[in-house]
């Protein structure tokens, strides 16, 4: 396990490097969420005890996790065509560990930027009970590791990361639009309803909203939430980790 221990050291130092980096994850999701609590929370502040910034807080706090985890993915392909990615594939380690570390590294630093954002619970006075806590780290954690394993996967396949952070785009921003980050989908309309419980970010988000709330705010039992981003998390982390085997025996 030196090589994924290695590949999990070097991520660390060089998001040590890029404080910037962090700053414009944690920074964007409250700007926006200042900017839709005040606009919506005449209309919507029945929501959550904390009135609709407190209902909007697990699906911002979902939106850093994804685009730190999607957008570190970026390194990936400037690692494996001129850093030391390439030369690491070219060695005797299995490129499954490589793909692993990758996928490891890469999550905790989504994790590291998205939690501080659950201090915002007590700053809105949500308070949530340690079980709940519990409950919303492991959603984020969860998130972390699925999103970055399904965007190394992409970023296997990518030769351009310009090509790649375009793709990013255009499947994360309707993805976390459609996961009820800012709307109850248990009152939304039947269409609606249905796409949010077939898009896989949506159950991570109820989840965190399970810990912090009390509630999903979808419609189903509470319990199937957490199981199915369990589920997102380790189909999420095969994807990155394959790919990885299969592009180093292209």
């Amino acid at each position: 396990m030196s090589i994924v221990r290695a590949i999990v050291w070097r991520e660390w130092a060089r998001f040590r490097r890029q404080p910037v980096r962090a700053a414009a994850t944690v920074g964007t999701p409250i700007v926006l969420m200042l900017g839709l609590a005040a606009g919506l929370s005449g209309e919507l502040g029945g929501l959550s005890d904390a009135g609709y910034a407190g209902f909007l807080l697990p699906g911002v706090i979902a939106m850093a996790a994804l685009f730190a985890a999607a957008f570190g993915a970026i390194s990936l392909i400037e690692d494996r065509d001129n850093g030391p990615l390439l030369a690491i594939l070219a060695g005797p380690a299995p490129a499954r560990r490589i793909g692993f570390g990758k996928t490891l590294a890469l999550g905790m630093l989504a994790l590291a930027q998205a939690l501080p954002l659950l201090a915002g619970a007590w700053v809105l006075g949500l308070n949530p009970s340690p079980v709940g806590v519990a409950i919303a780290v492991a959603g984020v954690a969860a998130l972390c590791l699925g999103t970055t394993g399904f965007a190394l996967a992409l970023a296997w396949r990518s030769r351009d990361a310009a090509a790649f952070h375009s793709v990013m785009n255009m499947l994360l921003l309707p993805a976390w639009m459609l996961a009820g980050a800012f709307y109850p989908a248990d009152t939304a309309h039947p269409i609606m309803r249905w796409l949010t419980m077939a898009d896989p970010l949506a159950w991570p988000v109820a989840t965190i909203r399970l810990g912090l709330l009390g509630e999903t705010r979808m419609p189903g039992p509470v319990w199937v939430f957490p199981v199915l981003t369990a589920c997102y998390a380790i189909v999420g982390c095969a994807f990155g980790t394959l790919r990885a085997r299969r592009s180093a025996t292209l």
